[in-house]
């Protein structure tokens, strides 16, 4: 994979980037434009190669600009096309530019909008709205969007959907959902979280012949509230992160990993995060729970150990033992919680916390130190920030960075396109499937995490190694057995074959 698919730039920092390529250019990027517009009729060739009959919805921006040298190139390699604009662009703009170069080879264009029953084309390009969107697309390009989505065309968007915010994957009003996204120069962050994910398609990535990579992480004097540089992650990424054994390896060597939880009722989410812990490596595991659970965790798990978390010294001796603690599946939070939580909190190493223990840990009655790694979906991030689980997911990003901030460590916002925060770097992990969406799917990555910082890796490398694997487990089982009805405990044999290095 190139290194241009995992570097990330917010819409500003693309702008910045463009002013520079200006200054070296007589002050212009129509160059870009022309590689842009090539790029997109490349990728349709490539992706469509019966295709014959090609519409280009073209707006009055630089997104426009795009699709009218798209058009262009269709229009000079005899390809049946027709263009559609609500607007010209402004006068002087590069995209007027483009606009022109169409018209003087003999382009037409349309301003008004076909009865879907003159038929539909093999492709559609929506070069509509680009990265500047912020809000909900007004009438009448939203009925544009719609127009687009009813053809049921194979729709290549032009840097993003029309309907995305480029940098917070936002979508507020109708959206363009596409099949093929071919994005500019490099990726934008919104292309790979929230509801963005459900109208990219597939994402490509041009870099119109600019190095951007000379940029990153640098940029860092603009009008932007978070600085830190982002990068995207997927399983190919981490398989030289994922631990090795030496041949001379014992189980002593593979970490010992402390899971507590499991309240009355909940034994089940302890078992779970256990198992996620054996199958990605660890060599011992021991679980902390109710007296309730153990006879049912010591049957239905004998490789795990256990210890009543009701037996202070018991508990106690654990934690001297252990060189990981993973806290919160099925903790519950009522007194007993409270306290196991602040015990945990106490342990020398790497504290993983979860589920129970984050609702407890919003209360804002625990002190907490570096060594943990947080691992909240929205609703619980919502808790933890003060904030609805709404106004979470409008920016992951920013509320993976302010809950990084506010209670320090590593920061894993689970989700679509799952966000990691370590106060240095972003990095959004692009693995994951719908399959996972039931019970469980958080203690199993809990146990994983827990697991790898056992066997030495960093706690960044853990916890990213730990949501690739997750993720890409959750599609494997998926594929396999069906979206609809996975459980938890149907990736665990991928998470086996996964840190093992097989796909």
């Amino acid at each position: 994979m190139s290194n241009l698919s995992h570097l990330v730039f917010t819409s500003a920092q693309i702008r910045a980037i463009e002013r520079f390529h200006a200054k070296e250019h007589d002050g212009h990027c129509f160059d870009l434009m022309e590689e842009a517009g090539k790029s997109v009729f490349n990728n349709i060739k490539s992706h469509c190669p019966d295709f014959h009959d090609v519409w280009v919805f073209a707006g009055s921006g630089n997104n426009g600009g795009d699709g009218y040298i798209v058009a262009a190139l269709l229009l000079d390699a005899g390809i049946s096309h027709r263009v559609f604009a609500l607007n010209k662009p402004h006068p002087g703009s590069e995209a007027a530019t483009a606009c022109e170069y169409f018209l003087s080879l003999g382009g037409k264009i349309e301003h008004a909008l076909p009865e879907i029953n003159d038929g539909c084309p093999d492709v559609i390009v929506d070069a509509l709205l680009g990265t500047g969107i912020k809000s909900a697309p007004r009438a009448p390009i939203d009925e544009w969007i719609l127009f687009i989505n009813r053809t049921r065309a194979y729709t290549v968007a032009v840097d993003v959907p029309s309907g995305v915010n480029a940098d917070t994957g936002t979508v507020e009003g109708d959206c363009v959902k596409a099949d093929l996204t071919v994005c500019m120069l490099a990726l934008k962050p919104g292309l790979l979280t929230g509801d963005a994910v459900d109208y990219t398609g597939e994402v490509t990535v041009e870099s119109l012949g600019v190095d951007v990579s000379v940029f990153h992480g640098k940029l860092t004097d603009l009008d932007e509230e978070i600085h830190l540089p982002l990068l995207r992650r997927s399983y190919e990424d981490i398989i030289d992160d994922l631990p090795h054994r030496e041949k001379t390896a014992n189980k002593g060597d593979c970490g010992k990993v402390l899971i507590i939880g499991g309240a009355k009722g909940m034994g089940g989410a302890a078992r779970i995060c256990a198992q996620g812990a054996l199958r990605a490596g660890a060599g011992l595991v021991k679980v902390a729970t109710d007296s309730v659970n153990i006879n049912a965790l010591n049957a239905g798990l004998p490789e795990a150990m256990t210890v009543d978390f009701n037996d202070e010294e018991a508990l106690s001796k654990a934690l001297s033992w252990a060189d990981v603690t993973a806290i919160g599946p099925g903790l519950s939070q009522n007194e007993k919680a409270r306290k196991l939580l602040e015990l945990a909190l106490s342990f020398d190493g790497p504290v993983v916390l979860d589920a129970d223990a984050l609702n407890l840990i919003a209360t804002g009655e625990f002190s907490l130190s570096d060594k943990i790694i947080m691992t909240p979906h929205p609703g619980e991030a919502a808790r933890l920030l003060g904030l609805t689980a709404d106004e979470v997911n409008y920016d992951r990003i920013k509320s993976a960075v302010m809950l990084q901030r506010k209670y320090g460590g590593i920061v894993l916002l689970k989700g679509a396109g799952s966000v990691i925060c370590d106060g240095k770097r972003i990095t959004i992990v692009q693995e994951g499937s719908p399959a996972m969406a039931s019970g469980g799917m958080g203690d199993l990555l809990t146990g994983i995490i827990a697991a790898f910082l056992g066997q030495d890796l960093t706690p960044k490398q853990a916890t990213v190694a730990a949501a690739c694997v997750h993720g890409r487990a959750g599609e494997l089982a998926g594929r396999d057995g069906g979206i609809v009805g996975t459980l938890a405990t149907d990736l665990t044999s991928y998470v086996r074959a996964l840190v093992n290095g097989r796909n």
